[in-house]
């Protein structure tokens, strides 16, 4: 990654500092972007693909990729939640595989639809095999198994955008 995306990408991952943080002021900016530059330039991620003609697609898919995720962890909270609480703990526990890529995706793309994953209440990404399985530990086999699919090719298919592939 040039240092000029560290520095570009920065800024919106410090505005998500100083909100994660609870501390929008200056100061909570400047620490989150100086993170921000440094980490990103420690991944060495692939480059992103930032051309003005790209860029409001991307944008768009960001915000689409962060209105479904806040969506599904969510419903994944209050489905857990009502598992919890019920009497008789309706869980099915078991681990199922879900491609992460095809070949032309960047491990990025992978690693981020991981997290997507993980971050949801109920599923835990436990294991990749190579480049292609990712195995999800979950609460309840038979309803992640039906959705697995069509979750993962939607992430995948907006994380690929935003990333300008």
């Amino acid at each position: 990654m040039l240092w000029w995306e560290a520095i570009l990408l920065a800024v919106p991952l410090a505005l998500t500092w100083m909100v994660v943080t609870g501390q929008p002021n200056l100061g909570g900016f400047f620490v989150g972007y100086l993170l921000s530059v440094l980490v990103l330039r420690l991944l060495k991620s692939q480059p992103v693909d930032l051309s003005a003609r790209k860029l409001p697609g991307q944008l768009w898919a960001l915000l689409v990729y962060s209105l479904t995720l806040t969506r599904d962890i969510w419903l994944s909270s209050i489905d857990v939640t009502r598992r919890v609480l019920a009497r008789q703990m309706p869980l099915k526990p078991g681990i199922i595989a879900v491609p992460t890529q095809d070949a032309n995706q960047s491990e990025a793309v992978a690693a981020f639809s991981a997290h997507g994953i993980t971050i949801t209440p109920g599923e835990l990404v436990v294991d990749f095999e190579g480049k292609h399985t990712m195995f999800v530990h979950c609460l309840d086999v038979d309803a992640s198994s039906a959705s697995a699919a069509a979750a993962q090719s939607e992430r995948l298919r907006l994380l690929n955008r935003i990333f300008g592939r």
